[in-house]
């Protein structure tokens, strides 16, 4: 098992407010949603926030989601990120590349991107109160190991922030 305690973003324990972006969305899914809503504070360095023009999200009776996109209408050649929490489910080991330790002692379980006939963004998962967290973005690292920090800076920063 990895350990990635230099990425806890410079936190000792205060809250950050959650990423400026992801502002609005939390305001309007915080009344449906059914699990803690764990955001980071910021978002990768490697993303220019100016572009993204679509963040939406909904609660759902098992959790809630949040998604972001560069444009409107245009589907996975346009997707930045995504954000879950789902009750109910459990983490699918055996597909993630490596399993490591998040703040707090929480594991986490990292799939790096695959291409193949498309791409597939780097993913990190991890169960927290009986629910599964899953973060998956187009980090844009120059490397495989650049995106694999940023992944896991966010789920750092999500988890660090407690339920916003």
């Amino acid at each position: 098992m990895l350990v990635f305690p230099s990425l806890a973003l410079g936190q000792t324990g205060t809250s950050k407010p959650v990423a400026k972006i992801l502002r609005p969305v939390l305001l309007k899914i915080k009344k449906q949603a059914h699990a803690p809503i764990l955001l980071p504070n910021r978002l990768p360095s490697t993303i220019n926030v100016n572009k993204i023009h679509v963040v939406d999200g909904e609660g759902k009776p098992d959790g809630w989601e949040i998604s972001l996109f560069y444009k409107a209408g245009c589907g996975d050649a346009c997707f930045v990120g995504y954000f879950e929490a789902k009750r109910g489910e459990t983490i699918s080991k055996t597909d993630a590349d490596r399993t490591l330790r998040l703040m707090k002692g929480i594991t986490g379980y990292y799939t790096a991107r695959s291409c193949g006939g498309s791409c597939t963004p780097p993913q990190i998962e991890w169960m927290y109160g009986g629910v599964l967290y899953t973060i998956q973005f187009n980090v844009n690292g120059k490397t495989k190991r650049q995106d694999e920090i940023e992944i896991i800076a966010l789920a750092n920063s999500a988890i660090l922030g407690g339920a916003r």
